[in-house]
């Protein structure tokens, strides 16, 4: 039998990020620069949903329902009504285990102990090697393969149990291991429809409920977000939900609500540059103002953060608060205590650096260009000189790669258990300007294997800022009064309790 889910109703809070897509992770870069899918499918029909109120929800069929080979946000939170995972994160953005039981870490492996008798429609039970081959099928995907990039290979130990090798010790790894489980076999041909452990089974055009027939959720064909946005409004489909990846807000029917994603906006900066010392670094952060940054640059489409931690999770409660708003006393004291007490030019100096700085950002998006003027502004009034460049994102991405900036303005979807490690790994474009051998980037393998705790970290992080974190960015979500979603509840699954 089935195993009866979770007594409360599972829910959403939705990440990613990514810069990124909204599920998981695409390959690391800065920021995501994808494009939204052009295809338009005109909707003809209408479906009914008189009596029984069902449920119709949006589907690219171009896109297909295999969780590996997905790639439209649509279709992707169809999938985790048909599919469910190792782990997946609850209203704290803490891992709860579905299929697994336990995780158990040592060294660099984590043993992962699975639930026993967790069934498949028309199929045997999930057990070790399905585990073993999801994982493979997810690491090589769009939408995990950034997430698993620390997780190396998984190998069965028995029936119930996967040893997974990891690429340091990670005391935090099930905050990642929420790829889709599926049956071996099942998922290798693109338009394959794979078996899995979901509520849900699909059959021409819907999806149907395992444990009661009846109960259906009919699927309608939408193209790109302007054809989705329409079905939405004349009452086709009962959910709406953009990532703001487009910077593009519209008024949409029904109920509309924030939701807090993991895509993190943060201000890169090359240490390599002398006046950028890590008291420069925090004269900066105690200056910009995050809460202003998101309701002005970014129209309120997002929530302040002065740490690399969503603001919503529980990891939040564990450290020491950091101002968010704007301290311009501070951020004078610090500077002068730097020397930097005259003039040259429109900027201060210390004799031997001056601050005037470049701060480039990628010119396609219009949220970040605006914050790369707020955050000029700002600055200005503490004595520093910015120039913005906005660049094409071929020029952006190489000038960071190269190491041939100031300072930038990026963003990067964290995952589940809000792994920063990429800023501190060489072989990462990310650590471009950032110091891997200072305190902070050394300090932080030791945090993730359990050796120090969440708030001596980040309390380090906060002495030293290797980069600063500027807010999380939001998307939203609009329902109809024919389903009823209670948001904020589910991290990264829009469907989670329907």
């Amino acid at each position: 039998m089935k195993i009866v889910k979770r007594a409360t109703a599972l829910l959403l809070c939705f990440c990613l990020i990514f810069l990124c897509c909204a599920c998981g992770g695409k390959e690391e870069t800065p920021e995501d620069n994808s494009e939204p899918s052009t295809e338009n499918t005109e909707i003809t029909e209408k479906p009914d949903k008189t009596g029984d109120k069902k449920i119709v929800l949006p589907y690219n069929e171009e896109d297909g329902l295999n969780p590996y080979f997905a790639k439209s946000d649509e279709n992707l939170y169809l999938c985790d009504l048909m599919y469910e995972p190792l782990y997946q994160l609850d209203k704290t953005f803490s891992p709860t285990g579905v299929i697994a039981e336990s995780v158990h870490v040592v060294d660099n492996v984590a043993t992962v102990r699975l639930r026993s008798g967790v069934s498949c429609r028309g199929s045997s039970d999930i057990n070790a090697e399905d585990v073993v081959y999801s994982f493979n099928m997810a690491k090589a995907s769009h939408g995990w393969s950034n997430t698993l990039k620390s997780v190396i290979s998984a190998q069965a130990v028995g029936q119930y149990a996967v040893d997974f090798t990891l690429a340091y010790k990670d005391i935090y790894v099930a905050g990642k291991l929420d790829f889709p489980v599926v049956k071996v076999g099942t998922a290798d041909v693109v338009d394959s429809i794979p078996t899995g452990s979901g509520d849900y089974y699909y059959s021409e055009q819907k999806l149907i409920s395992i444990m009661n027939s009846k109960k259906t959720i009919s699927l309608s064909p939408i193209g790109n977000r302007e054809s989705a946005e329409n079905a939405f409004n004349i009452g086709v489909t009962d959910v709406f939900f953009s990532n703001l990846s487009n910077c593009d807000y519209t008024v949409m029917a029904g109920t509309t609500k924030e939701v807090v994603l993991g895509n993190m906006v943060y201000l890169g900066l090359n240490s390599a540059r002398g006046a950028l010392t890590n008291y420069i670094r925090n004269a900066i952060a105690a200056k910009l103002d995050s809460d202003k940054i998101a309701v002005s640059s970014y129209q309120g489409h997002g929530v302040g953060a002065k740490l690399p931690i969503i603001p919503e999770s529980s990891l939040s409660d564990e450290v020491t608060p950091i101002e968010i708003k704007g301290n311009t006393t501070l951020a004078n004291n610090i500077i002068d205590r730097c020397g930097y007490t005259r003039y040259s030019g429109k900027a201060k100096t210390n004799g031997a650096y001056t601050l005037s700085l470049s701060l480039i950002v990628n010119k396609d998006n219009k949220f970040r260009v605006a914050a790369a003027y707020n955050i000029a502004d700002s600055l200005a009034e503490c004595g520093f000189l910015i120039t913005v460049k906005a660049l094409s994102f071929k020029d952006y991405e190489q000038r960071i790669e190269s190491g041939n900036y100031d300072m930038y303005l990026g963003e990067i979807k964290l995952d589940g258990s809000m792994d920063i490690e990429q800023f501190f790994n060489d072989n990462s474009p990310l650590s471009s300007g950032i110091s891997t051998t200072e305190l902070v980037a050394k300090e932080y393998y030791r945090y993730r294997a359990g050796e120090i705790t969440p708030a001596e970290y980040y309390d380090l992080f906060a002495e030293y800022y290797p980069f600063i974190p500027i807010l999380f960015r939001t998307g939203y979500v609009s329902t109809s009064g024919d389903v009823e979603l209670k948001l904020k509840q589910m991290p990264f699954s829009l469907y989670n309790g329907i």
